[in-house]
């Protein structure tokens, strides 16, 4: 009886000991994976929908915005065997039984990016602070502006000319993607500045003492007070992040007041237009411009890769005789593969409308011009992700699904 006791409570601590193990086993490979076809359930939504502009069909989103997973441990622990005294030892054998289980029953909730949250999110151009991030992680500066460029708007002394992004456009197409060309070119050789820009505010100037609640007031605001003891003038100013400028010159060693002008003229414009100035006198001034590079919506860039099938596709570009350092230059921005069978050494791929729309694997080792296409499709990525971030604070119809 003694013994049955000690197997019983060896079975005891050995049920507990293997629960204790396979939780956290079970709770490691759980976040893996479903972060895993989070990630691909992304993915494939972008191509998805490439597919979708590549025959004009609306196109659609769907975040998911929680994965809830339970986890039901369970163990069986038992005794077989019989009780009392046998003259053959063998008789009564006493054996040992047990049994683990996992049950895992996860909980989905996706939202549909609809109504105002879509318009605002997919519909609505980018902003310059979206581009900001992105040059700041490195990414090829042609790479970026053929995707979230839809032109340049350039002014010249006979007027304002647009050179649209477009393959269909022609000579316009030509001249977009030499500009482009040109920037990448000096941001590669360290010549391009894509900064805010700072100046000192003035906001008033007076003409006599200030009285002194106006300057605690002031104060409070962020801004500072001098005075001139010969004039007796007292100018109240502050510091100020302007908007974005992309130039071949750091603006710092500007005035305060042709800093201040370039503010002003960047501010006519919405955030979804950066101010370009290319000037001569610095490196590539040459092949100079001034103007504002337009940016595009996220359907905008998925209808340009869409269109790249067959309907407007891009074709080579060379870089004008002005441009010095080469660049990466791929025919295509974002290449997408379509067949009537599934391919083989694909990283992403989605049926539609009976055919298959792939992206090419890249493999180590492999030249790092061949890596362009993962690149531009973790680009778009990467803006899709910006913009449907925190969606779960607005009021949109979730769906919830349970497994």
């Amino acid at each position: 009886m003694r013994s049955s006791l000690k197997v019983t409570s060896l079975l005891f601590v050995f049920s507990l000991g293997v629960s204790g193990c396979l939780s956290p086993l079970a709770t490691h490979r759980a976040v893996l994976e479903y972060d895993r076809t989070v990630s691909y359930v992304e993915a494939d939504l972008l191509l998805l929908n490439i597919a979708r502009a590549r025959y004009h069909r609306p196109v659609h989103f769907t975040a998911v915005s929680s994965v809830a997973a339970t986890f039901d441990f369970r163990t069986d622990a038992g005794i077989r065997g019989g009780i009392g005294h046998a003259v053959d030892p063998t008789e009564y054998p006493v054996g040992l039984e047990y049994g683990v289980s996992v049950a895992e029953n996860p909980t989905i909730t996706i939202i549909p990016i609809t109504g105002e949250e879509f318009t605002k999110r997919i519909l609505h151009p980018l902003g310059e602070n979206t581009l900001r991030s992105l040059v700041h992680q490195g990414y090829e500066l042609n790479m970026l502006f053929r995707l979230m460029a839809r032109g340049f708007s350039i002014e010249e002394s006979d007027g304002r000319h647009f050179l649209i992004n477009r393959p269909s456009e022609g000579d316009g197409f030509i001249e977009f993607r030499r500009r482009l060309l040109h920037l990448a070119s000096l941001e590669k050789s360290r010549s391009l500045y894509i900064e805010p820009l700072l100046f000192n505010d003035t906001q008033t100037l007076y003409v006599r003492p200030p009285d002194p609640r106006e300057v605690v007031e002031a104060t409070e605001k962020g801004y500072r007070w001098e005075a001139d003891a010969k004039t007796g003038t007292h100018t109240v100013w502050r510091p100020t992040v302007g908007r974005l400028l992309i130039s071949n010159y750091d603006s710092k060693r500007l005035s305060n007041e042709e800093r201040r002008q370039l503010h002003l003229e960047a501010i006519q414009y919405p955030e979804s237009q950066v101010l370009v100035d290319i000037r001569p006198g610095y490196p590539g001034g040459d092949y100079p411009l001034h103007g504002t590079l337009i940016l595009r919506s996220i359907n905008n860039i998925i209808g340009f890769v869409g269109r790249n099938f067959e309907e407007d596709r891009e074709f080579a570009v060379a870089p004008d005789p002005r441009t010095r350092t080469p660049v990466r230059n791929p025919v295509h921005t974002l290449e997408v593969v379509e067949s009537a069978t599934k391919p083989e050494g694909i990283e992403f791929a989605v049926q539609f409308e009976g055919r298959w729309y792939s992206l090419r694997k890249y493999l180590a080792g492999q030249e790092a011009a061949s890596n362009w296409n993962q690149e531009a499709f973790a680009v778009l990525s990467h803006l899709f992700q910006m913009a449907v971030t925190d969606l779960g604070k607005y009021p949109t119809p979730a769906i919830t699904i349970q497994k």
